[in-house]
């Protein structure tokens, strides 16, 4: 499965630049005398369960929480599934094919990172930031939507995982630090912020007032640094919770309203329709009959 998911074709993807699988339940089909080249880049985000991938001499026992990035033309071999496991696979355009991501040396994600795997263990905040980001471009792809705001989306998430992983990169591989502009350093605490509180907060003015900074500051130093305001990160992060718990049975419309902290089912209504075409109930709908039709 990790063969086939990694080296498929990147145009059967919804788009360049990076597309990410949740995996729930692996199945090791590849038999542990067997190797494979990686055609792409890839990375493993691990949120339950053990996982085990061998390359070469080495092999990476990974856990909850642990992060390996994996290079192009990585040889693997032996893969070793525990119970219970889950993870995000990361799939990545390889070369000049990313948009939104400069591949000349000191910027490239993986000039960064080298031509070896690397693997480290995020802490719980710095793992949340990321797995949300995950959870975003994850939901593109299983919709598949298309129009002006999903294709705008769709860069700028992938622009936000990469932006992510460079800061992942300053803070736990680099001892001599990487540059990191005021515009990012306030854009990874609002993320940090962000996938706390979405939730319950739809507001500039709160997440500015969390960081300390105006929320007229905040939306020009988040524009700066990823080419969207605040704004737009906030709404997009209520989408993602939304789309999460519409493919969810056990939340009514109503209950996701009110988990959402929105005023009524009707004012969600409006608002999910603004974004995404469609209301939660066509979306639930068109969700179920995508899984019976699996």
């Amino acid at each position: 499965m990790l063969k086939d998911l990694i080296n498929n074709e990147m145009n059967t993807l919804p788009f360049l630049g990076a597309a990410v699988y949740r995996v729930k339940k692996y199945i090791a089909k590849t038999p542990a005398d067997e190797k494979f080249t990686l055609h792409y880049p890839a990375a493993v985000l691990m949120k339950s369960g053990r996982f085990k991938i061998r390359t070469g001499e080495n092999v990476f026992d990974l856990e909850p929480n642990d992060l390996i990035i994996l290079p192009e033309k990585l040889v693997c071999g032996q893969v070793e599934a525990g119970d219970k496991l889950e993870f995000f696979l990361i799939r990545f355009s390889s070369g000049k094919q990313v948009q939104g991501f400069q591949y000349n040396k000191g910027s490239s994600l993986f000039y960064l990172y080298g031509n070896q795997p690397v693997k480290v263990h995020l802490d719980s905040i710095d793992y949340l930031v990321l797995s949300l980001i995950c959870r975003l471009i994850y939901t593109e792809g299983e919709n598949r939507l298309t129009g002006d705001f999903e294709s705008e989306l769709h860069r700028l998430s992938s622009d936000l995982l990469f932006f992510e992983l460079r800061y992942i990169y300053s803070r736990y591989i680099t001892s001599s630090g990487l540059y990191v502009s005021k515009s990012e350093a306030l854009t990874a605490r609002l993320l940090t912020v962000l996938s706390i509180h979405c939730r319950k907060h739809h507001t500039v003015k709160f997440y500015a007032g969390a960081l300390y900074v105006a929320p007229e500051y905040l939306n020009r130093a988040v524009k700066e640094a990823v080419g969207k305001t605040a704004k737009k990160m906030i709404t997009e992060a209520v989408l993602t919770e939304a789309l999460q718990m519409l493919e969810d049975s056990n939340y009514s419309i109503a209950e996701i309203a009110e988990e959402l902290e929105f005023s009524s089912p009707t004012t969600f209504g409006i608002f999910f329709k603004k974004w995404m075409s469609c209301t939660p109930s066509e979306f639930r709908s068109n969700a179920a009959y995508k899984f019976k039709s699996r």
